[in-house]
């Protein structure tokens, strides 16, 4: 079983946040996420379990 991506648009739907957030959170490092191909316009693909991270990290903060 391969890995999932999900474009910014869908991890942004799946997260109820909007693109531009989820692109800032990317640029400061709270979203890993990669660029399949070479250039600065390629779109960033995120893998489905940075979702499970996310939901994780969150849940560990709130017990603080």
């Amino acid at each position: 079983m391969g890995i999932t991506f999900l474009t910014v648009e869908e991890f942004a739907e799946r997260i109820k946040m909007s693109r531009a957030t989820v692109i800032r959170a990317i640029k400061l490092g709270k979203i890993f996420a990669s660029r399949p191909s070479m250039g600065i316009r390629a779109p960033y693909r995120i893998a489905e379990s940075e979702l499970e991270r996310l939901h994780l990290q969150s849940m560990c903060e709130n017990k603080k």
